[in-house]
């Protein structure tokens, strides 16, 4: 009954995050990329099994304090969209900032706890690119007069492109998913 309940809950969680990309989208004035063509090199609907997620939770190195591990990534001709597993384990070196220049992430918590800060300035930003991860290019640096909130299991958080955003604070280990909507280059 557990793992039903947990596998209805996962796709429930990801339906919502899902919901809440489309809504960004749309009051971001990017409507097009929701009333974009059919996929023509997608045919079908694409799942994404607890099993997958678990089997990507369990391949992560046990003492790497942030592994992320992308699982998916569906290429609709207008976006890509891309679901990575992570985990965070506390460490005593701050989290730095973080911005994405097309990416808009979902952050769909599953286990643990901490402090998300998000919004500010990025200041002392450097590029990078974590186009491995499917975040594309990006920018880290520090963050000045962000909001932090605390987020737990269930919570879902979207972070649209430009939005600077870091963990300030873990409680323990903490597992969630992320579903990262790329744009395409103008």
């Amino acid at each position: 009954m557990q793992m039903r309940r947990s596998r209805f809950m996962t796709g429930l969680y990801l339906h919502t995050a899902l919901v809440a990309a489309a809504a960004a989208i749309w009051c971001s004035g990017l409507t097009s990329l929701l009333f974009a063509k059919p996929a023509t090199n997608a045919t079908t609907a694409t799942y994404v099994t607890t099993a997958e997620i678990d089997a990507a939770l369990r391949q992560m190195p046990p003492t790497s304090t942030t592994s992320d591990k992308p699982i998916k990534t569906i290429d609709t001709g207008a976006y890509k969209v891309t679901i990575v597993a992570v985990r965070r384990i506390p460490s005593k070196t701050a989290d730095s900032g973080l911005v994405h220049n097309r990416v808009t992430e979902l952050y769909q918590i599953l286990t643990g706890a901490g402090m998300l800060e998000t919004g500010g300035a990025l200041v002392d930003g450097q590029p990078v690119d974590l186009t491995s991860e499917a975040a594309g290019p990006s920018a880290r640096g520090t963050i000045q007069g962000g909001e932090s909130r605390r987020i737990g299991p269930g919570d879902v958080v979207v972070i649209p492109p430009g939005v600077p955003h870091r963990f300030s604070e873990l409680e323990g280990t903490i597992t969630y998913l992320i579903t990262r909507i790329e744009a395409r280059r103008p």
